[in-house]
């Protein structure tokens, strides 16, 4: 996946929605904005994360994901997990949301 282990705020990442694919969930809204580029607003705070797991990878596997803000092109602001920020749109792995 073309990820990074850092994201700082102002950089463009390719968005995909890594949870329930459904009108019922609660993200829905966020699930529907799939596959959009959006612009990183700020780096969550994240206990110190960082200092002890400093890749993605490590993060990953200790079940510590750093969170992101991030804004789409329509003004939604949202809280994206970092495995669902990307460099490029050819890593996506889920199928377009409806209507995109």
């Amino acid at each position: 996946m073309a990820t990074k282990d850092q994201w700082l705020p102002g950089e463009k990442a390719y968005f995909e929605y890594h949870c329930w694919e459904s009108y019922e969930s609660q993200d829905a809204p966020v699930w529907l904005h799939s596959h959009q580029l959006v612009t990183i607003l700020l780096e969550n705070e994240s206990d110190r994360q960082r200092e002890y797991l400093p890749t993605l990878a490590e993060r990953g596997e200790e079940g510590m994901p750093i969170t992101y803000q991030i804004k789409f092109s329509d003004g939604l602001i949202w809280t994206a997990f970092e495995d669902e920020l990307m460099t490029s749109p050819v890593d996506y792995e889920m199928a377009n949301p409806p209507g995109s």
